[in-house]
């Protein structure tokens, strides 16, 4: 009885290590358990045997790293909620405030007899007014001087005084002319020097009124210059203004105009004594 049940059990024992080799691949160490030697292929068992173990060290880090990071997502997730929703609050808070002030007008109430707050804002607008209404009044003032200056600039009285300068001194001629032989004048007044009166003005302003009124008339001082002016002794006369009419070429012409109408009108002497200044008399 004994010897039938000691190789039943070791022909049971070798098959079930050969049935665990089979299972996991050949593996060396499963046949080294089963009592068996596997010379060469142990050296490749015991590799193996140490890659799985580093597999299995892999995937054990691998899912312990998983865990520890959905844990910090799960922490970091929790801290945003937190954060957002006291931001929420903080919000939500101030508007609360806010609409609080704007319905009862400020946090410090006011007394019913002192006035409102904004009354000095109203009584600076006025300043500015007050201060523009003077500018304007300037401006219509400086709008209406321009007219007013302008009519008080008469021209015409200059033009006045040039013509009667101009009309109250005629040329009345030269104190001593030149005159040459046959040509005559006719002396119509005389005025000495020795008689006491501006003989010269009174010359000039009778050959100015001659001139104007178209005769013409002119005004000179005998100095015995002319041998053909002479007296009654036959000399030259001398010490004379003579208001005379111009050279005319004969003593009947110069007569003529003398005793004219227009020459009378404005000194009455019809004497009209005729002389030749370059000639001497008879």
């Amino acid at each position: 009885m004994d010897d039938r049940k000691g190789p039943t059990r070791a022909k049971r024992s070798t098959g079930r290590a050969n049935a665990r080799a089979l299972n996991h691949g050949g593996d060396s160490r499963v046949a080294a358990r089963a009592g068996r030697a596997v010379p060469a292929k142990d050296v490749a068992g015991s590799q193996l045997e140490s890659e799985a173990d580093r597999a299995e060290r892999l995937a054990a880090g691998k899912r312990s790293a998983g865990r520890g990071a959905g844990h910090s997502g799960r922490k970091k997730s929790k801290r945003s909620t937190a954060a957002v929703g006291a931001a929420i609050i903080a919000i939500a808070a101030v508007v609360a405030t806010s609409a609080f002030i704007l319905t009862n007008g400020g946090s410090s109430p006011q007394s019913e007899g002192n006035p409102p707050i904004p009354a000095p804002a109203t009584s600076a607008p006025p300043k500015t007014e007050s201060g523009a209404a003077p500018a304007a009044i300037s401006t219509i003032k400086a709008d209406r001087k321009p007219p007013a200056v302008k009519p008080t600039a008469p021209k015409p009285t200059v033009a006045k005084t040039t013509t009667t300068k101009t009309s109250a001194t005629p040329n009345t001629g030269p104190a001593t002319p030149v005159f040459r032989r046959g040509q005559w004048i006719a002396v119509l007044d005389k005025y000495p020097t020795d008689a006491g009166m501006d003989a010269e003005q009174l010359a000039k302003e009778l050959a100015a009124k001659l001139i104007t009124a178209g005769v013409p008339g002119r005004a000179m001082f005998l100095n015995g210059q002319y041998p053909g002016i002479a007296n009654s002794s036959l000399e030259p006369e001398t010490d004379a203004w003579v208001v005379y009419l111009s050279a005319l070429p004969s003593a009947e012409a110069a007569l003529n105009l003398c005793q004219a109408a227009k020459t009378q009108a404005v000194h009455s002497n019809i004497a009209c004594p005729t002389y030749e200044p370059a000639a001497k008399p008879g």
